[in-house]
């Protein structure tokens, strides 16, 4: 690709973690930092099944594949947008061997700078008791976020910037972006 390729110029982030860790709070505002920018929601581009989507509660082979499916498509939505000059941020909680896994299949040979949020257990419950981008009341979370918190824990593949937002902003989270540097896939 040559040297001022879009693609090498303007980053795809992809921001996973928790649900209520901040992953929306952090794209939306990473992503004004940039000219031309795009926030990717995969959990939007499953809402536009409109018959037959599979719900993740509980988990099937069918959500599983609707889930690879959406992730593929957030992949060559976000390649399109970067190729024109955009950067992109996705915001998607999914395990990370398995969003490390996409990435590989679909974004090889981009600049993707892949970060976990991790606040710890009680300021991620707080976080989400407190929150209201979500058609649906916090207490159907609680389960799931003490199961997600433990288990984005256990692992962490390499090249992931891992933050623990617990007692920081999302200025200073930006700021610990800004130092750091993402090989290419």
């Amino acid at each position: 690709m040559p040297a001022d390729d879009p693609s090498q110029l303007c980053p795809i982030y992809w921001i996973s973690g928790p649900p209520a860790a901040g992953k929306s709070t952090l794209c939306d505002a990473l992503i004004k930092r940039f000219d031309k920018g795009l926030v990717l929601p995969v959990d939007d581009l499953r809402s536009w099944v409109k018959s037959g989507l599979s719900e993740s509660v509980p988990w099937t082979d069918e959500t599983e594949r609707q889930f690879q499916i959406a992730e593929g498509a957030t992949c060559d939505i976000a390649a399109r947008y970067q190729d024109a000059g955009f950067a992109v941020a996705i915001d998607h909680c999914r395990n990370l061997p398995t969003v490390e896994a996409a990435i590989h299949k679909n974004l090889v040979g981009r600049q993707v700078i892949k970060v976990c949020l991790m606040p710890d257990l009680d300021e991620n419950l707080r976080r989400n008791a407190s929150r209201t981008n979500k058609p649906f009341g916090p207490d159907l979370l609680v389960d799931t976020i003490r199961f997600t918190n433990q288990a984005y824990r256990q692992v962490v593949p390499a090249g992931w910037i891992v933050i623990d937002n617990t007692r920081i902003t999302v200025e200073e989270t930006l700021e610990l972006l800004g130092c750091c540097n993402q090989p290419n896939i």
